[in-house]
């Protein structure tokens, strides 16, 4: 079934094409800031300031949430994506006039964060206002895609072709990117919501914490973002050669990219699925998706590796659809930006735990016994979802 099927068609389509190029932008930006961090600063400190400009602005995701709540939505991403545009083209204008780049690099990577913790929690708020109920969770899968697809293959192919020409080439097409988001969604209407009620910081965690769907949701996001963390920390340095895998980093990225792209697939016919099989049966085999990719590593190589990293990429990516639907379904219209930030917060928060709790295992553990525990730790989580179903 295709986007025309949905019931707010033209601002669907429009909200979903500006996405997409958004993220195709936003991931050619981000790969581009880390090449260019190596070849201008050419030292490992100044990769990591790049690294931390562009995850400790999700710390401001409840904020994000609060704004999106007081605002139109897709005002909010327009303005935000012109935003992201203008210090995109600024440092490109920086690095093609040669001024002195690292400084600049890190606070327009840092700026460019902040604005897209704004654009990717209004766009999620959006989607309800866009469809009928019974098609949220078609087109949030859709959504979604585009975040696999776009943002973590098409973008960085992009930017890894784009680099070799000039380090300002793919700054300044996504900067360029970032405005065309903007025209893509013009004419975008939502149907009106109720206003929203004073917001405080703590409104978007109080109400998780209340709900036994939304608290469920959320715990399981955020121990698989933990476990997932900790599991990549180790699985680098077990896959490329010399560690066990023996693959060379060519090699290492396209399992990456086939992790995405079965990620994306599940997104796309999660909806189906659920029909298929039932919400409550889709949301286990979601964890044990995970679970297969994660424990994969310890009995297979080679061809039967990529077979089932991938399908297990593609059930549990259903996972990342599944939640949005279930944070969109049980916060009120005036509440929804601040659930979906502090559910970002919470949930991204812990990804630098998991890197961080991946190096000290990776220390005393054998990289397998950390692989079979991720396994464990991701299929125990079902037991949290019994309030979810």
């Amino acid at each position: 079934m295709t986007t025309s099927n949905l019931g707010a068609g033209t601002s669907l389509r429009r909200l979903l094409a500006a996405t997409a190029v958004s993220d195709s932008a936003n991931g050619v930006f981000a790969v581009a800031a880390v090449l260019g961090a190596r070849q201008l600063g050419g030292s490992a400190p100044a990769v990591a300031a790049v690294g931390a400009a562009a995850t400790l602005p999700w710390l401001l995701a409840v904020p994000a949430g609060m704004l999106v709540d007081r605002v139109d939505r897709a005002r909010a991403i327009t303005a935000c994506n012109l935003g992201r545009g203008a210090l995109m083209l600024a440092l490109g204008a920086l690095l093609l006039i040669g001024a002195p780049a690292v400084p600049a690099l890190v606070v327009v990577v840092f700026g460019v964060a902040v604005l897209q913790t704004v654009v990717d929690t209004a766009a999620e708020s959006l989607v309800p206002d866009l469809v009928r109920a019974a098609e949220l969770t078609r087109a949030n899968g859709y959504l979604a895609v585009s975040t696999r697809l776009c943002h973590q293959a098409v973008g960085p192919l992009a930017a890894g072709l784009l680099f070799e020409v000039s380090a300002p080439t793919p700054v300044l097409v996504a900067g360029v990117g970032c405005a065309a988001a903007v025209v893509l969604l013009r004419g975008a209407r939502a149907r009106p919501t109720a206003p929203a009620s004073p917001a405080r910081l703590r409104t978007g965690v109080v109400l998780i914490a209340r709900s036994p769907v939304l608290a469920a949701t959320v715990a399981v996001s955020a121990l698989t973002t933990l476990v997932n963390g900790a599991f990549m920390t180790v699985f680098v340095l077990y896959a490329i050669s010399p560690g066990p895998l023996g693959l060379g980093e060519s090699e290492y990225g396209l399992l990456l990219a086939l992790v995405g792209l079965g990620a994306a697939g599940g997104s796309v016919l999660t909806s189906r699925f659920e029909a298929l099989v039932g919400r409550g049966h889709l949301l286990w085999l979601t964890r044990v998706g995970w679970a297969a990719v994660f424990a994969a590593p310890v009995l297979l190589s080679g061809v039967a590796l990529v077979v089932v990293v991938t399908l297990g990429s593609f059930v549990g990516g259903m996972w990342s659809v599944l939640a949005m639907t279930a944070r969109q379904r049980n916060s009120e219209p005036r509440h929804r930006g601040q659930v979906a930030g502090a559910s970002r917060m919470i949930t991204y928060g812990c990804a630098p735990i998991g890197a961080g709790l991946g190096g000290v295992l990776g220390e005393f553990l054998e990289p397998r016994a950390i692989f079979l525990g991720a396994a464990v730790a991701t299929l125990a989580t079902i037991l949290l979802l019994r309030p979810a179903r």
